[in-house]
């Protein structure tokens, strides 16, 4: 019975580890989020930016919520088998001190009526007095034994109180959490719909500021496939050169817009270039990589989304755009070279870093540190983070390119 339940223990507790492990990533990020929030003004340009964030938070907390949820019903658990196991212990253990009284009443009567020298000396024969001398030595080991599980069961019963009253203790701050949390959802909720409300009131401004983005990143993403198709050319000598840049698809970068109804042009299929070290070493850390910047909060994901207040109208994001604090060091997520750095209108300096047939893209630095054709290790720095002329934020963008096709940054990075 123990063994069963030390394993059901190992495996309920891994999956409250993994829980409580969920529970702090979000907290982390949702505490990130919160400083960004107080950073960011209200003003007219920046309410949609704080509404983004707002709609972030928003998800993270009630996925933490349900974190929080799922903690609690997996300590009731806990603290449900372990009570089974106490009222087990307890029963066992009024068991063997009942053996353990008996025993000890016979022994002491035994005494008592018979000496045990004398026991040894009234045998027949030498064989039945060896056989005595070992009956007398078992039965005394047999005693030790029995006080031995006495003591090992009261100390077993004694953990296992202990662990019931700290489940229960972890079972009253998750609750507590879980109230608290409710409470600022409801509050965060009521001024992200505050913010939708303001800017449905401000739809002229909101389309103008997306055309500007729409015209900046068709220029980053122009930037990014004519780099790319040149390092493709020039790793097939004998193919044919690679096609000069196509034009910018609707399906461009952060807050890229497209009518509903017109979808961007899919991406081309990856070239046949062979893979090489970089390529495979790329592929096998992917989910693994840190994140380009040590602090910050994924504001708006890769893909497609409707546009939260302009009706009939798309955002395609071929990155993810991280909010940081302006001047946070940017660091590459692989070791890789550094095949073209652009200064384009309305995202500063943008980066992009070869790793085999893989590319790795960092827009909006203020500022960079390396050179074109520098090789560059994991973790070294390529400039900093600088505040988005358009949206008035710290914003890194981030992209991951297999040759000519787009990827989710996010399914690649921890």
């Amino acid at each position: 019975m123990l063994l069963l339940f030390g394993l059901t223990t190992v495996l309920a507790g891994q999956s409250r580890k993994e829980l409580e492990n969920r529970r702090l990533k979000l907290l982390h990020e949702i505490q990130q989020t919160d400083k960004l929030l107080k950073k960011t003004a209200q003003t007219r340009e920046q309410v949609y930016n704080r509404y983004v964030a707002l709609q972030q938070q928003v998800v993270n907390r009630s996925a933490l919520l349900e974190t929080v949820q799922s903690e609690i019903d997996a300590t009731e658990v806990q603290m449900a088998r372990s009570e089974s196991v106490v009222v087990s212990l307890r029963l066992d253990l009024e068991h063997m001190r009942q053996e353990y009284a008996q025993t000890m009443r016979f022994a002491f009567r035994r005494k008592m009526m018979h000496n045990p020298l004398t026991y040894l000396l009234s045998s027949a024969n030498f064989n039945q007095m060896f056989r005595r001398w070992m009956f007398m030595r078992k039965y005394d080991a047999f005693r030790k034994r029995q006080a031995e599980a006495i003591r090992f069961t009261q100390d077993m019963l004694a953990r296992k109180i202990k662990t019931q009253e700290q489940y229960r203790r972890e079972k009253e701050v998750l609750l507590e959490t879980l109230m608290g949390q409710r409470l600022t959802l409801s509050s965060e909720m009521v001024e992200k719909d505050r913010a939708l409300f303001a800017l449905r009131s401000d739809e002229k401004r909101l389309t103008e500021q997306l055309r500007r983005q729409q015209a900046a990143h068709d220029a980053l993403n122009r930037a990014i496939e004519r780099i790319i198709s040149e390092e493709i050319g020039r790793r097939k000598p004998e193919a044919p050169r690679a096609e000069t840049a196509r034009p910018s698809t609707r399906a461009a970068l952060p807050d890229n817009t497209a009518a509903a109804g017109r979808r961007p042009s899919a991406p081309a299929e990856p070239e046949a270039v062979p893979d090489d070290n970089t390529s495979l070493g790329f592929r096998q850390r992917r989910g693994s990589m840190p994140m380009p910047v040590s602090q910050g909060v994924v504001t708006r994901p890769y893909g497609r989304q409707p546009h939260p207040v302009l009706k009939n109208i798309e955002v395609t994001n071929n990155g993810i755009d991280i909010r940081t604090r302006e001047g946070e060091a940017v660091r590459v997520v692989h070791d890789g070279t550094v095949v073209g750095i652009q200064v384009i209108p309305g995202h500063d300096n943008t980066v992009i870093v070869q790793h085999g047939n893989y590319y790795s893209v960092y827009a909006n630095l203020s500022s960079c540190v390396v050179q074109k054709g520098q090789r560059v290790k994991a973790g070294e720095a390529l400039g900093a983070v600088g505040t988005n002329p358009i949206t008035g934020e710290a914003e890194l963008h981030f992209e991951v390119w297999n040759l000519r096709s787009r990827m989710d940054p996010a399914q690649w990075v921890r």
